[in-house]
């Protein structure tokens, strides 16, 4: 067996059991989980990572496309799969061949599918004001269009309606009157449907910060997806925690000196006799650029800050005052650091840090 070298993550199952369950107990049992795994579960491993879940009881996924569908099933995944985005009607057949369920963005992408002739499950995507998929209902003025769009959709032969759902755009936002508007035009279509006895399935529309803030939006399902893997980006009372960590190996050792520059376009120079560790990760990896002299690892209760420009494969360390060696791991983050760090040096969010994270990095599950 090769030795695991360069950088390797870890992914704990239990504390992915963990929050998965906080927020099981915390909607109640009335209320369905639906774990979101697209984008390889926010870089966590989506096989890995449904598996686990679905052991633990969860019964819905949420994916972005098709094949991150597909890949799901193949790897032996039961439970139901809402694919979020339009799949092509070149390849609606494979809805119907994988038991999926596809989301339905308007009418004419629903009549479009129909004419196919192949049998398919469906939730129908309200645009409440994400203005990204879905049929356009950004005021109240827009509910009676949707609910006539709405119902010829559930008209259709060869489409079964088993939901509908919108997405927030600023659930996380303290001033929460977009996220109410929004949800008021939802329920309002919900509650509309349902007084005419229109089947409109499982309801949805709460992400994770939603579901933190607001329990009277919970509905029929929720989907969780950041806080699944330790990230919240709203205050709560319960505990999530991180479920990845990252360490990367020290390739080389440098004993520099005086005016001594580091790595491409010298953007560090040396000031003092120091030590310099080249430590095997770079922006290839997903450790990005953007981090150049402005980032730190753990090593044995040390901070190491980051010294020069971050390479494809590698960057490196001060790591003057330490016992580093050729071949020790360097925690990029974990225990001791968290992924909100580096996000907020780069300036951007933890769903983009984790995502970025590369196939190269070696997954080891415990």
């Amino acid at each position: 067996m090769i030795k695991l070298e360069r950088a390797y993550a870890t992914i704990s199952k239990d504390t992915l059991i963990h929050n998965y369950q906080a927020f099981e107990t915390l909607v109640g049992q009335d209320t369905l989980v639906m774990s979101v795994v697209k984008a390889d579960a926010y870089g966590h491993g989506s096989i890995e990572v449904s598996k686990a879940l679905e052991q633990a009881g969860c019964t819905y996924f949420g994916v972005a496309c098709l094949e991150e569908a597909i890949e799901l099933r193949n790897a032996g995944i039961k439970a139901n799969i809402l694919i979020f985005g339009r799949t092509d009607l070149a390849n609606i057949k494979y809805i119907h061949e994988y038991n999926l369920i596809q989301t339905i963005i308007s009418y004419e992408y629903a009549l479009e599918i129909d004419e196919c002739g192949i049998d398919i499950d469906a939730h129908i995507n309200i645009d409440t004001g994400m203005s990204r998929l879905g049929i356009y209902t950004h005021e109240e003025s827009d509910i009676e269009n949707t609910i006539l769009e709405f119902r010829k959709i559930a008209k259709l032969d060869h489409i079964n309606i088993e939901g509908i759902y919108t997405h927030f755009a600023d659930a996380d936002n303290v001033d929460d009157t977009f996220t109410k508007k929004q949800f008021k035009i939802f329920n309002t279509i919900v509650q509309t449907l349902k007084k005419d006895h229109v089947c409109h399935g499982i309801c949805h529309c709460a992400n994770t910060s939603a579901t933190l803030r607001f329990p009277e939006m919970k509905l029929s399902m929720v989907r969780i997806g950041i806080g699944l893997y330790g990230y919240p980006q709203v205050k709560t009372n319960i505990e999530l925690l991180p479920v990845m960590s990252l360490y990367a190996e020290v390739e080389d050792i440098h004993h520099l000196k005086p005016n001594d520059s580091v790595s491409y376009v010298r953007r560090y120079y040396v000031t003092e006799n120091k030590t310099i560790a080249t430590i095997a990760i770079g922006y290839a990896d997903g450790y990005l650029r953007g981090s150049t002299n402005n980032d730190y690892f753990i090593y044995n209760g040390h901070k190491l800050e980051e010294v020069g420009t971050i390479c494809m494969d590698a960057c490196m360390v001060d790591a003057t005052g330490t016992n580093i060696k050729i071949g020790d791991y360097v925690e990029v983050f974990g225990e001791n650091k968290t992924v909100s760090v580096i996000a907020k040096h780069l300036n951007t969010i933890e769903y983009e840090v984790l995502c970025g994270i590369g196939k190269r990095i070696h997954r080891i599950y415990k």
